[in-house]
């Protein structure tokens, strides 16, 4: 048998490159894709994944996206189940097809080398895994709009024919598909009318873009639009401007493609050097060299894929790092921007690169290994810290499980945590979304004192304040009619146990008068149980005053030490859990401060100090000294608490 000469090996071999890398991006993006508990907006997409179809599109007509990934989901979901693998394996899958057409789009502009690194790029990319890993809709709508240009592109170079008429369903398919998707598609459009403008201007090799040829593309677009027109009244309603403050642009740009290149699990400065790098491969990108596949018309176009999407954010108002992900359909051609710039050091291509072959080759081949280097400390954070994990729904309904407690209740101060809450959260203690709409002082307060009325202990789920309760009115009430005993950040959202008061809290049953400092009193304190059982809540109600305006912030601690004087629990917190602080009270003032400390469930049965003390917020061993009749300490002793057995 003849053996296969050099071009079908060629073949061979990039076929084979070709398959590691999708492989590589597979690995990646399937990697610990289950560890993390789903977070808010995925909490939306897997709860309205399990409606009709009809109740699908009635619920996103209100809803800040379109449908179509939600039905897709709704289809996925058949196959892979409700897991948290099996409903983010949608986007993984479809991340691994953005890593392929990224490549499809790199071989219209670019030869071979160059379009394999984009691929690689792509499977790389920190941004782009992350989004494969998260059951929203950001992942398909990078794909739409870079399969929408590469058949837009294809259909360019041969409009007639078999191969143009597919290119052009295709292309059409894809347009609608993405307008279904998401409401910044329209951006892609833009872009679109950029390059045509481009081919019709400067023309392309190969190509003979003219009037009737923009016609037949402007028919195609018309097409889609039709297609669109059933949901073109509610995406007229749901688009707009957006009041919230962004950056500037100049940082947003800066910002927006530090993103692009290397995500949100990694800080700028731990990224300066790749930074630098990725900046000199893609002004290498943008050198007008070349006149075929690869020139600098090449160029233009794909710093216009770049640009204009940032730009189009500006406008719209969403130049901010919630929305970043709206540009994710930027990644694959900034990755084929520095490509076509590795690809011009190691060719030669620019004007007087020939000489220093080997080095130039060796210099570009640097910069791209520093750039997956940063890619790889941005996945290392992804993968194994903690500090960039998603909100843990999951470990909060757990621990409430746990905790087991017969008579909680849960507030979800926002009410659109609902969804992701209970997901994980699909029996046991009730749940009460508040506040529901603008918030009314008035109404809380009415709620939240029939909710108390209910229950012995509450948690409270708080996140998005700023938007969904400006004025902390949920809050300020439970901590001024409850006990604040757990409190911690998951994530950005910040997860709180109350104890509800056995008797009236506002009233003083032990009168003490200690000072604290030298402007600080203690007037007394009421401790409303002296016995209580593992897992449940020493209650503590402090009275406070001061003599003159503080300057610095205070914390009040709570230990409670066995006799060996270890600590088994504790409490730290500022007074009035966190809302009032020392620094804004008045003068004569007396302040009612709340407090609980769980006991936690493995504490021994006997007896335990409650010890009592205040130091700087800025120097936890700042203690401040308290004068007591036996001389001056820094705890002071509030009683003897007997933990009893748990049954």
């Amino acid at each position: 048998m003849k053996a296969p000469g050099r071009p079908v090996l060629v073949e061979r071999w990039r076929l084979v490159v070709m398959v590691g890398v999708l492989l590589l991006a597979a690995g990646l993006r399937f990697y610990q894709l289950e560890v993390q508990s789903f977070w808010n907006d995925e909490g939306n997409s897997a709860r309205l994944s399990e409606r009709s179809i009809g109740l699908i599109l009635t619920g996103t007509a209100s809803d800040i996206h379109p449908p179509l990934y939600y039905l897709a989901l709704r289809g996925w979901r058949e196959l892979a189940g409700e897991s948290e693998f099996g409903l983010r394996a949608f986007s993984a899958y479809v991340g691994i097809g953005l890593v392929g057409a990224t490549f499809a789009l790199g071989r219209r502009l670019l030869p071979w080398l160059p379009a394999g690194l984009a691929a690689l790029l792509a499977a790389i990319n920190p941004a782009l895994i992350y989004y494969s890993q998260e059951a929203r809709m950001y992942e398909l709508l990078a794909l739409l709009a870079t399969l929408a240009t590469w058949l837009l592109l294809r259909w360019l170079a041969a409009p007639t024919g078999p191969p143009g008429r597919w290119a052009a369903v295709g292309y059409v398919l894809c347009l609608t598909a993405g307008l279904y998707t998401h409401y910044f598609f329209p951006t892609v459009l833009a872009v679109q009318a950029i390059l045509l403008g481009l081919a019709v201007f400067l023309p392309w090799p190969g190509w003979q873009v003219g009037r009737r040829r923009l016609a037949g593309w402007l028919a195609l677009v018309a097409a889609a639009v039709a297609l669109y027109l059933p949901w073109l009244p509610v995406f007229l309603r749901q688009v707009g401007g957006r009041p919230e403050t962004q950056r500037p642009a100049l940082d947003f740009a800066v910002e927006g493609g530090r993103w692009l290149a290397f995500g949100g699990t990694v800080e700028a400065a731990a990224v300066f050097w790749p930074l630098l790098a990725l900046a000199v491969l893609l002004g290498l990108g943008l050198l007008p060299a070349g006149k075929g596949r690869g020139g600098w018309r090449a160029a233009a176009g794909l710093a216009t894929m770049v640009v204009l999407p940032l730009l189009l954010m500006v406008v719209a108002g969403t130049a901010r790092e919630p929305y970043y992900k709206f540009m994710l359909l930027a990644a694959p051609p900034l990755g084929l921007l520095a490509a076509r710039g590795w690809w011009l050091g190691w060719s030669g291509a620019w004007p007087g690169g020939r000489g220093g072959r080997w080095l130039r080759r060796a210099a570009v081949t640097g910069l791209v290994g520093v750039v997956a280097w940063g890619s790889g400390r941005s996945l290392a954070n992804l993968y194994f810290d903690a500090a960039y994990a998603r909100a843990d729904y999951r470990g909060m309904a757990a621990q409430i499980a746990a905790d087991g407690h017969p008579n909680a209740g849960i507030i979800l101060n926002a009410a659109n945590q609902w969804e992701v809450f209970t997901y994980y959260h699909r029996d046991g203690a009730p749940v009460y979304p508040i506040p529901r709409g603008q918030p009314d002082a008035a109404d809380i307060e009415t709620e939240l004192a029939a909710i108390v009325a209910r229950h012995d202990r509450l948690y409270a789920i708080f996140w998005g304040e700023a938007e969904r309760d400006p004025q902390r009115l949920v809050e300020r009430w439970l901590d001024g009619h409850a006990f604040k005993a757990r409190e911690e950040w998951v994530g950005d959202v910040r997860f709180v146990t109350y104890a509800m008061p056995q008797g009236p809290a506002g009233e003083m049953e032990t009168a003490v008068d200690l000072r604290f400092g030298e402007d600080i009193l203690l007037l007394g304190y009421t401790l409303a149980t002296e016995t209580v059982r593992p897992g449940e809540i020493v209650t503590l109600t402090l009275f406070w005053q001061t003599e003159r305006p503080l300057a610095t912030r205070y914390k009040v601690f709570l230990h409670l030490v066995d006799e060996a004087g270890q600590i088994v629990a504790q409490r730290d917190s500022e007074p009035g859990g966190g809302l009032a602080l020392t620094t804004t009270w008045t003068p004569g003032q007396i302040v009612v401060d709340n407090h609980g400390v769980l006991v936690p469930a493995g504490v021994p049965p006997g007896n335990y100090r409650l010890l009592l003390g205040l130091y700087d917020l800025s120097d936890p061993a700042g203690r401040l000294p308290i004068e007591t009749a036996g001389g001056e300490v820094d705890v002071y002793e509030v009683g003897v608490i007997g933990v009893g057995d748990r049954g």
